[in-house]
């Protein structure tokens, strides 16, 4: 039973009870791990239920449906978390798809996977008999809502043109996303209003160069001033995988906002096909006139080799200035 929507898959969440089974899978791991705590805190804080964690290569024959049967000791029931669902055995799947065939009480189970159904036998068969939510990157439309979700969590208010900011910033990428806001409430105060300059004053400094500013110079064709400006970001401890996340961001947005002027159209479609608002469709507008027409395949393997390189600890400066080159040509 596939869930369509996190909002779902998170209310099934914090209401559930004692025989429920769920599945969160997929790559993005902050959506996951966001509905693992959801759930752990309803059996342990509301129902006054026993945490189990287990891995799933870990559970031998028989152990599941043990924990499955036995009583706790100290509560009125088991929540039996299970990560790596995909690496479960065969015997440990069929007491698993035995237990849902069969019901459970007095217990239940939450899986968690980094798989998709596409890549496992058990995920495919789970998707069939139980409430699952697959967890990808969210697309740009909702952004604006994940944005605002971790506001409110933080018990802050944001300017229109913070959310795009934020958006802008993360990259698509929950975690940072989450950190940034994290940062904003911790700074700023519960219950502040947050616009453009405050949330700059904190992702970059008072009086530093921003990681919008890098992107801003890259899609200028300012080459000199971009490998610059990473420079000064590097030096001041800007995470260097972050910033890769961002620019492949803005990246895809403009190369997708050249196609559209190319082809004869306006801010509006490029807007509805990217999700860009002001005022970055501003920037994606004058992006598209002075981005270098850099070949689209040789651009993204740069970016894989980016990534590939900071992760293997490759120097940061010689990463970014490669990249930079790349996306530039250096005509000033």
């Amino acid at each position: 039973m596939k869930i369509k929507k996190y909002s779902e898959m998170k209310n099934m969440a914090s209401n559930a009870s004692d025989g429920m089974i769920l599945v969160a899978m997929g790559p993005d791991l902050y959506q996951s791990g966001r509905l693992r705590s959801t759930i752990v805190d309803r059996f342990r804080k509301t129902l006054d239920y026993e945490i189990l964690r287990y891995e799933g290569d870990s559970l031998g024959e028989g152990d599941l449906k043990r924990h499955l049967l036995e009583n706790s000791l100290f509560s009125r029931g088991k929540l039996i978390v299970i990560s790596n669902a995909h690496k479960l055995g065969k015997a440990s799947q069929f007491e698993l798809l035995e237990a849902i065939e069969n019901g459970i009480s007095d217990s239940a189970l939450f899986l968690t996977s980094s798989k998709v159904p596409r890549e496992s036998a058990i995920l495919r068969k789970l998707e069939k008999e139980v409430p699952v939510y697959i967890c990808y990157e969210p697309f740009d439309r909702d952004m604006p809502s994940w944005v605002k979700r971790l506001a409110s969590e933080e018990k802050i208010r944001l300017k229109t043109d913070t959310v795009q900011l934020l958006i802008e910033y993360s990259g698509r990428n929950l975690q940072r996303l989450s950190d940034a806001v994290t940062k904003l409430a911790i700074y700023h105060g519960p219950d502040s209003v947050v616009g453009r300059s405050g949330m700059i004053e904190v992702i970059s400094g008072k009086g530093g160069t921003d990681i919008f500013h890098l992107g801003d110079m890259i899609f200028s064709n300012s080459r000199g001033e971009a490998v610059d400006t990473a420079w000064s970001l590097l030096k001041c401890g800007e995470e260097p995988i972050g910033m890769i996340a961002y620019l492949f961001s803005l990246w895809r947005k403009v190369i997708r906002a050249i196609e559209i002027v190319t082809s004869g159209g306006g801010s509006k479609e490029v807007s509805e096909e990217t999700g860009a608002k002001y005022p970055l469709i501003n920037k994606l507008m004058k992006f598209s006139g002075t981005a270098s027409k850099a070949d689209t395949a040789a651009a993204a393997e740069a970016f894989a080799e980016a990534d590939y390189g900071i992760k293997t600890g490759a120097d940061p400066l010689v990463i970014f200035t490669r990249l930079i080159f790349t996306l530039t040509s250096g005509r000033s």
